[in-house]
């Protein structure tokens, strides 16, 4: 990785995040918290405050309504104080310590005291039916006080294991910058689609963050259409396709 290699925020709208929250909308494994992230930021009347650009990723134009987006941008809701990080295309795994030091600073900067991310855990060897919401999320925080969070909001403390990626990094990174960091692991069913999983994340960080919330009606009635765009987006090729959808 060359030492030039930068990710840069450009701010659209300040506001007043002190003492907020950041939640990590960075898939590293499946698109669970990128589908939780999507649903709580349409649930909460969030502002696009700002855009995350860099040489080094996927130069692509997300098209919403007849309006271009970068791919990757935070939005947030002041009065909440909760800021959403929301990327709609693959991030490549020699970017993460350089992604999650971004996000690191960023809520320092902004002086958010928590951030929380996630990260999948797959169960091959499941019988359950389809239709079953029974999902399993632990989580693990970076400090004791994080770590009372977990418990006070009954959320089981993983024990042992290890996590990768962005959520290890903002782990790894964070204690020496005064933020306190949650990964929720969700334990989710292969063969069952995420936004099911995605629920039930969005559902567990509302415990978390008082006034944040979910619309998870909504996200089961539109899940099949957001999973099948967010799924295309990741995995096109940026390069030699142009994609339009609606």
């Amino acid at each position: 990785m060359s030492n030039s290699q930068t990710v840069v925020i450009k701010t659209l709208k300040k506001m007043n995040l002190k003492g907020g929250t950041v939640i990590d909308g960075f898939a590293t494994s499946g698109i669970t918290n990128t589908i939780a992230s999507e649903c709580i930021l349409h649930s909460i009347n969030t502002q696009l405050i700002a855009t995350i650009e860099s040489s080094y990723f996927s130069q692509l134009s997300v098209i919403r309504n007849s309006v271009p987006y970068f791919p990757v941008r935070i939005y947030a809701n002041e009065e909440l104080k909760t800021s959403i990080f929301i990327s709609e295309i693959s991030i490549d795994p020699s970017l993460y310590f350089l992604v999650g030091n971004t996000m690191l600073n960023w809520a320092r900067d902004n002086e958010c005291d928590l951030i929380i991310s996630s990260s999948n855990i797959v169960n091959p060897q499941q019988t359950k039916d389809v239709n079953s919401t029974e999902y399993s999320i632990a989580g693990i925080g970076n400090t004791a006080q994080a770590r009372n969070r977990l418990k006070d909001s009954k959320i089981t403390l993983l024990i042992n294991g290890t996590i990768g990626g962005i959520p290890a990094v903002l782990l790894n990174q964070s204690t020496q910058l005064g933020i306190d960091v949650i990964i929720l692991l969700v334990k989710i069913i292969e063969g069952i689609p995420d936004f099911r999983a995605a629920a039930e994340l969005s559902t567990t960080i509302s415990r978390l963050v008082p006034g944040v919330s979910c619309d998870v009606p909504l996200l089961l009635q539109e899940a099949e259409k957001i999973e099948k765009e967010i799924t295309k987006i990741k995995t096109q090729d940026t390069e030699s396709e142009m994609n339009a959808y609606g």
